[in-house]
């Protein structure tokens, strides 16, 4: 319970300052948090990974009324109506999101069962969409393609992986992607996000920044997505701390690790991967990427949360 005894309070203490002066901040749409609901694979520290009681699911929920926009939670830890702590299932921690505003964005994977987690993952999207939906806006995720099973290498981060980089994204970019051959071509979560994205049912997020994702695998899901379905996202932090451990920067790359060599967050600023979208020849998109599909993406929910059938 690391988390919610150290920094729940202290989270809430900067979402209320925020909310009595939203005037003086009128660059920031709002605030999101990844966790606590994460699969044990991804660049969180475990420190930051846990498992709330009722209560403080509600505390977290209600944080949505003071600036909380999304929440990053792991899809596939169980089944839509398996108990979490204190008996509530994971159906109604969506519920209570939902009712409260605040959109849950799918991330950080297990990786033992792909097609297990790509159910779950669906299982999700169309219980989201039912309650809150329909809409493109109702569900988020975090970095594409990072944190989840792959069939394919998406980055190239070492001198000795870019040796090998020009071979494999060559025969991977020979491929033209089309829906019936996702899921043997990306690997069946990846593909259940841009299948469910392209049908407008989620926005993904994906960081332009060239070390998450290697930019041509960027280009080719806008040519396939389009720019109006997905958005660009930073974890740029210039503190080399996450939830207790510290984090180290590695030659080649602007990526921040954990000791255990886990990427944790990066140095992409927004004004570099910019500068990355002209250069794969989407300048065009940059405003959709980076300001309108994220005001539509944090706009209020307008259908509410309907009843359960």
């Amino acid at each position: 319970m690391f988390l919610a005894r150290d920094y729940l309070g202290g989270f809430r203490d900067v979402l209320q300052h925020y909310d009595d002066h939203r005037a003086e901040y009128p660059h920031i749409l709002g605030f999101s948090v990844e966790g606590p609901l994460l699969g044990k694979v991804g660049g969180v520290p475990p420190r930051g990974i846990w498992s709330p009681d009722p209560e403080e699911w509600e505390f977290i929920a209600d944080l949505g009324r003071l600036g909380l926009k999304y929440i990053v939670i792991g899809p596939d830890g169980g089944d839509l109506d398996d108990r979490l702590v204190g008996g509530v299932s994971f159906r109604d921690v969506m519920d209570l999101f939902c009712a409260a505003d605040v959109r849950l964005a799918l991330g950080h994977f297990r990786h033992d069962h792909p097609q297990l987690s790509a159910d779950r993952t669906v299982a999700v999207i169309d219980y989201l969409q039912e309650r809150c939906g329909p809409g493109a806006n109702v569900v988020l995720t975090d970095h594409l393609y990072n944190d989840m099973p792959r069939n394919f290498q998406h980055a190239w981060r070492t001198g000795e992986e870019r040796a090998r980089r020009d071979g494999l994204l060559a025969e991977f970019l020979s491929v033209e992607w089309t829906d019936d051959i996702l899921d043997d071509l990306l690997g069946p979560v990846p593909a259940a996000i841009v299948r469910a994205a392209k049908a407008d049912r989620i926005m993904p997020f994906i960081n332009f920044d060239g070390d998450h994702v290697d930019l041509e695998i960027c280009r080719r899901t806008l040519d396939y997505l389009g720019p109006r379905r997905l958005i660009g996202i930073t974890d740029d932090t210039e503190r080399p701390f996450m939830a207790g451990e510290h984090l180290q920067l590695r030659a080649g790359n602007g990526l921040w690790y954990r000791s255990d060599g886990i990427v944790a967050a990066g140095t992409g600023y927004i004004a570099k991967q910019c500068e990355n979208l002209r250069r794969i020849g989407y300048g065009h998109a940059i405003e959709s990427l980076f300001r309108d599909n994220q005001l539509r993406a944090t706009a209020p929910l307008t259908t509410g949360l309907r009843v359960r059938s």
